[in-house]
Formats: C-alpha cells, sequence, structure tokens
C-alpha cells in the first residue's frame, strides 16, 4: 500500500484585513478551516438595538462580519481570542434561514446561534453542528473608536456518515487473482472524493474511470504506469512513469488538495525557447491539463507567474522576457476555451529565484520556471 500527495507550497493561512468588513454587505468570506486575524476600523455611530442585537445595549456601527458556508455535514469549533480586554464586545453567530441572509437581518427573518458579551473574556470557544450548504454569520461588535485585533480559529470535524460514504467501482472479474486498488480521498478531511481517473500502462488498466474506490484484476507487474486524478473543486493530481507491482490487494492511495486561494503550483514541464516567449511542443501536454482543471473548475481564477535565470544586470529585459511568457501561457489557456477575466500574466523576472546563486544547469532550470497561483474558489 502506498500513498501519493501532490505538493504544493500553501502559505500559512492566516488574513489580515486590508478592507472594511463592518456590514453584512462586506462580508470577509472565509473557509471554515483555519485562523483569520481582523482588526476594527474604529466606526463611530450606533444601530439601532433591536433584532439580532436586542440583548446589545447600543451596539455600535464597529463591526466585523464574517461570512462561511458549510461544504459538508458536521462539528465546526470557532474559538475566538484577543490581546487585551475589550470594552463592550460581543459576538454573535447568525444561521441564514432562507433566501439573501443581509436581506433577513433587515427583515429580522433569521435564526441566532450564539450571542455573547467578549467584555471580561480573552478566549472564547463554542462547538456548532453544521449541514452541507448551510449558510453562517459571525458578528463582532466593539466600542466606538476601538481598533482592537480578533482573532478567530476554524477546526471541522466530518461527520462519520459522511466520512465513510464511497463510490466504489469494482472491475474485479475474478477473486483469485491479484487485486489492484485505487481510492481518492480528501487531504484536509479524509473524505472520500468521487473523481474522475485515467490509467495507463498495460491494456489491463488502460482506461478511464469515475469513482472514489477502484477496484480491478493486475496480472502483470507495470513498470511505467500514468494515473491522472481530476475532481471538481480540487487540484489535480498527475502520477508519471509510476511502478505498479503485482502483489496482492495491493493499493493506491491518492490525496487532494482542496482548492484555496493562495496556494501556489509550479508547472512542470513547460519549456520555451532559449531567450525567447516561444512555447516549446513538449510542453502542451501539461498546458493541456492545467486548461482542462480551470474548465472543470468555472469559479477558479488564477495568476500565471513567470520566471527567468537570467544575471542582475539583464532586469528590465528579464522582467519582460518573463511577462512575456506568462502571456503566452495565458493566450493558450483562452484559446482553450478560458474566460481571460479569470487568468492574469504576471512576470517576476529574476527577482525571485529558487536558487540565488545556481551552481549547476539543474538549479538553473529550476529557477527558469512557470507558477500558477489560485486566486479564488
Amino acid at each position: 500500500m502506498r500513498s501519493f500527495i501532490l505538493v504544493f507550497f500553501i502559505p500559512f493561512l492566516t488574513f489580515s484585513q486590508q478592507k472594511d468588513y463592518s456590514t453584512c454587505e462586506n462580508a470577509l468570506d472565509v473557509n471554515p478551516s483555519g485562523s483569520y486575524s481582523l482588526s476594527f476600523t474604529g466606526k463611530k455611530g450606533a444601530v439601532p438595538s433591536e433584532g439580532v442585537f436586542q440583548h446589545v445595549s447600543s451596539p455600535s456601527l464597529n463591526q466585523i462580519w464574517i461570512h462561511f458556508t458549510a461544504e459538508n455535514k458536521g462539528n465546526l469549533n470557532i474559538t475566538f481570542s484577543k490581546n487585551q480586554a475589550l470594552a463592550d464586545g460581543h459576538v454573535l453567530i447568525l444561521k441564514e434561514k432562507q433566501g439573501n441572509i443581509c436581506t433577513s437581518l433587515k427583515e429580522q427573518n433569521l435564526q441566532v446561534i450564539l450571542e455573547k458579551s467578549i467584555d471580561s473574556l480573552k478566549i472564547l470557544s463554542t462547538e456548532i453542528v453544521v449541514d452541507e450548504n448551510e449558510q453562517y454569520y459571525i458578528v463582532f461588535i466593539s466600542k466606538e473608536k476601538v481598533k482592537q485585533e480578533i482573532t478567530t480559529v476554524f477546526s471541522f470535524q466530518l461527520d462519520e456518515s459522511e466520512l465513510n460514504k464511497t463510490w466504489p467501482l469494482n472491475l474485479v472479474y475474478n477473486d483469485e487473482l491479484p487485486i489492484y486498488s485505487i481510492v481518492v480521498r480528501d487531504l484536509t478531511n479524509k473524505k472520500a472524493v468521487q473523481a474522475r481517473l485515467l490509467l495507463q500502462g498495460s491494456t489491463e488498466i488502460n482506461g478511464i474511470y469515475r469513482g472514489s474506490d477502484v477496484e480491478m484484476n493486475l496480472l502483470k507487474k507495470i513498470k511505467a504506469g500514468t494515473i491522472r486524478v481530476d475532481a471538481e473543486g480540487y487540484l489535480s493530481s498527475d502520477l508519471n512513469n509510476t511502478p505498479i507491482p503485482i502483489n496482492s490487494n495491493f493499493k493506491d492511495t491518492i490525496w487532494l488538495k482542496p482548492i484555496k486561494e493562495g496556494v501556489v503550483s509550479g508547472l512542470e514541464d513547460v519549456y520555451f525557447v532559449a531567450g525567447l516567449a516561444t512555447i516549446l511542443e513538449e510542453s502542451y501536454p501539461k498546458l493541456k491539463r492545467l486548461r482542462d482543471f480551470l474548465i472543470l473548475n468555472p469559479n477558479t481564477y488564477i495568476e500565471v507567474h513567470g520566471h527567468v535565470n537570467e544575471d542582475n544586470d539583464k532586469n528590465l529585459v528579464s522582467m519582460r522576457l518573463s511577462k512575456r511568457r506568462a502571456q503566452k501561457v495565458v493566450d493558450y489557456l483562452v484559446e482553450g476555451g478560458v474566460d481571460v477575466k479569470r487568468l492574469k500574466a504576471i512576470g517576476f523576472g529574476n527577482t525571485k529565484p529558487i536558487y540565488k546563486d545556481p551552481q549547476s544547469e539543474e538549479e538553473k532550470e529550476a529557477n527558469r520556471r512557470v507558477e500558477v497561483l489560485i486566486k479564488s474558489n
């Protein structure tokens, strides 16, 4: 048994407030997994003390709104913390009952899950049961003019019934022969993922399959197999030249990473003519995979980053070349049917090398790269 994880660089999931999230309409959309640090803007003024704010004395406009949608059924733990005492502070958790929650707020047609004063608390932790596609808002209310920072940490535990849900595909025709299995799982919550699998390597396994747990007979060892896995909402996984032994009941586990803003992925096997922005023919299979990924996930926006390995005295030339190469990738994706509004080309020249002082051709080649940054999902 072996497991595969497609490796990406993932920044620490903490966001600092850059915008005004003080109203329902401008709420920060978050994924209910990770840490978020936000600061009050110090607004003046008050809102009517009625409806969801009926237990709050003179609620001010100095608020922070956070919105999230539960993707799966399970238990969500939410922890709020602050660095110092926060005068007249409150936290509310609101659940949408129907329609738009911001409209429901005006009509007072929503459910209050939690309302708690946090004046004397530094840490408050609560757990709520959520269901698939349910929407929630967290509202922090502070005293006027206060610019205190609040940190919110989400931790989600999938419901056992959801965790055990699978999409099996049994192609075994003889139980006495060796069985090769592939299972596809979500890296973050270990949940089974229904995926499209392309297998190549022998006539026994060649084909396109769909499921989370696939089983088939295998009569001989495969020295260099290919496994390509795609699932909506996840980064694609490609395993090339992968040996598959003929051991009885051998299983490969493919761990897929959910699409999240801020994830950076290198586009391996994408090459250009030296000194030019001309894509070499051997690059197109990888670019086609990127195009297919974007078509499968129509709400994902990306930045294509170009990097080159040039001398420091060629900074301007390097910047232009890297931008043209990134743009060539964008042009290919647009020609393949991807909306240009979802794409942006950026050239970094030689400003972000993997090896600052490359000593070999391999290190120079690593500096010459194209990367993709996930912007939104």
